[in-house]
């Protein structure tokens, strides 16, 4: 297709943006065929973390509750899909007002000194009158189109990389059933007993919160606060928590209270408790131990792993190494 002796006049800027990037998402193209790309749209982001939470759901089920690094995953994911949805929901409304724009321009003269082929669908027409707009209208909307293109084609990328780790994640984890399967045997489910447990009323160096507890968190307390107390406070029951908390199975060993981070003096004790548990956690019967926006679990023998960022310093465990028993 020849362009008129307007559009091979237009300014340098102009004819940047007379690329295929943006005719495409002027005339409806998908964000993938935006770029040029030449391999099929991407499954439904929606309905694949559909089906991957529901693998979640069973191994948690398995594996006596929940994954942490799992479930953090899956909520990137989630954040990351809306964001898709919302820029492509963007990039579609700025298609429906270039479109009017363009058929304006198109209604009130055309392009008449541009020879057009026009197919049976009429898309030749279309992108020829594009381009003549583009030529002839430099302004915010159609720049701002360009950018909604490239950011929607971005968003959505990025959430594909998100739901691919966590189907890498969930993979990864039920080819380890047969071991958790093992380790849960060895170690029971227990229920809490309600009241201040035995053993532990006025013997702890550190004050205690939430008094309830299953036997096994309870030795944990006991040995942990044995050794590295006192602690600011350790708090360990917590009412309405639907994870560990609630069940009597976690305690957060705090090294700052109010949300504060940590001295260093006080973030090299956190470590060195962490540390403690981790090399006990065969005989202590540890499930996990999050310090430090960082997570060992026992369940997926991989060491400990980086966290997606909660948003503080406590919800990133920087102030407290949480500790949940099995």
């Amino acid at each position: 297709m020849r362009l008129g002796k307007s559009s091979r006049r237009a300014p340098w800027m102009v004819r940047g943006l007379l690329s295929a990037l943006t005719i495409a998402a002027l005339v409806g193209a998908t964000p993938s065929s935006t770029l040029g790309a030449t391999s099929a749209p991407d499954k439904d982001p929606e309905k694949q973390l559909a089906a991957l939470s529901k693998r979640a759901a069973a191994l948690e089920k398995d594996y006596r509750g929940r994954i942490e690094i799992l479930r953090d995953l899956n909520e990137s994911a989630a954040r990351a899909t809306a964001d898709a949805a919302r820029r492509n929901g963007e990039l579609d409304a700025a298609r429906v007002q270039i479109r009017g724009l363009v058929a304006g321009s198109y209604m009130s003269g055309g392009p008449a000194s541009m020879p057009v082929v026009l197919n049976s669908d009429g898309s030749s027409l279309r992108e020829a009158v594009a381009l003549e707009y583009l030529a002839r209208n430099s302004d915010r909307r159609v720049r701002d189109i360009a950018t909604l293109a490239v950011a929607a084609q971005k968003s959505r990328r990025a959430a594909q990389s998100k739901i691919d780790s966590v189907r890498r994640e969930i993979a990864a984890l039920e080819g380890k059933r047969g071991k958790v399967r093992r380790l849960l045997a060895k170690y029971k489910a227990e229920s809490a007993k309600a009241g201040r447990p035995d053993g532990v009323g006025g013997k702890t160096k550190s004050p205690l919160v939430g008094n309830y507890m299953t036997p096994r968190m309870r030795k944990v307390l006991l040995e942990i606060d044995g050794k590295f107390g006192p602690f600011p406070t350790i708090g360990c029951y917590r009412a309405g928590d639907p994870q560990d908390h609630g069940s009597g199975r976690a305690c957060d060993f705090m090294e700052s209270t109010a949300g504060r981070m940590p001295s260093a003096s006080a973030t090299a004790h956190g470590d060195s408790v962490a540390k403690y548990v981790v090399a006990n956690a065969s005989r202590l019967g540890i499930k996990y131990i999050i310090w430090r926006q960082r997570i060992w679990d026992s369940r997926s023998g991989s060491g400990w792993r980086q966290m997606e960022n909660r948003g503080g310093i406590t919800q990133n465990h920087m102030d407290h190494p949480h500790v949940s028993v099995l």
